[in-house]
């Protein structure tokens, strides 16, 4: 019976050995479990803190955007204007030009040349002596 008993403890040991060893490589797999979690979890924070820096970024150059659009509207608007304004400038131009020559063309001012002609080379010739 001794034996029996010895070879029963030997293998309640050895069942032991067993379960302990399984225990071990169960506990340490679960440790490397919790260690992926929680690795995880880090990479995960550090995503959502970067997609958040990049979000405030986008809504930083959203802004720049709509400045430089409503920037690039005053100046159109600007450019409309400064156009208009030539182009009144220019018609006003065109019909001083056209009023001269009328006025130049005229036989009032022909006669007033003609008889102011001794004067104004009297004039250019006192100018350069």
């Amino acid at each position: 019976m001794s034996n029996d008993r010895s070879s029963e403890l030997v293998q309640r040991d050895e069942s032991m050995v067993r379960l302990q060893l399984q225990l071990q490589q169960a506990l340490h797999k679960c440790a490397e479990f919790e260690l992926q979690v929680l690795n995880s979890r880090d990479h995960a924070l550090g995503q959502a803190a970067e997609i958040g820096a990049l979000h405030f970024q986008l809504e930083r150059h959203i802004t720049d955007i709509r400045n430089h659009l409503a920037h690039i509207s005053r100046l159109e608007t600007a450019l409309l204007e400064a156009g208009q304004s030539v182009v009144e400038q220019v018609n006003m131009l065109e019909s001083s030009r056209r009023e001269l020559n009328a006025l130049r063309s005229s036989t009032t001012s022909k006669i007033g040349r003609f008889f102011m002609l001794p004067v104004r080379v009297l004039k250019r010739l006192t100018r350069r002596s």
